[in-house]
């Protein structure tokens, strides 16, 4: 993974899902109590390149459901394969590499 441990993945996580600007968390990650931290990004484009190294998950499908009574809003279904999401499960770090699916 590119960040060098789960609290430094915490801080970038928070930083990158705040309302903050790039330009406001590139003064975040300068104050010299956050560089003391020896984060292995340094300014918000550095963190953003590491974020965006992330295996991304399973992608989400939309189906539209027919139905025989008049609706306002025609009814959606969103749903993941269950394949694409068990890979992504066992492509992930955490995942104990002991494990062994069997169907």
């Amino acid at each position: 993974y590119p960040f060098a441990s789960k609290e430094e993945w915490e801080i970038g996580d928070f930083l990158l899902r705040s309302p903050l600007s790039m330009a406001t968390i590139d003064v975040f990650l300068k104050l010299p109590l956050v560089q003391k931290l020896c984060l292995s990004f340094s300014n918000a484009r550095e963190l953003r390149s590491c974020a965006e190294m992330l295996p991304s998950g399973p992608s989400w499908k939309c189906q539209v459901i027919p139905s025989i009574y008049p609706t306002k809003y025609p009814i959606r279904l969103f749903w993941r394969g269950p394949i694409e999401c068990l890979e992504s499960l066992f492509r992930q770090p955490a995942f104990p590499r002991q494990a062994r699916f069997h169907p």
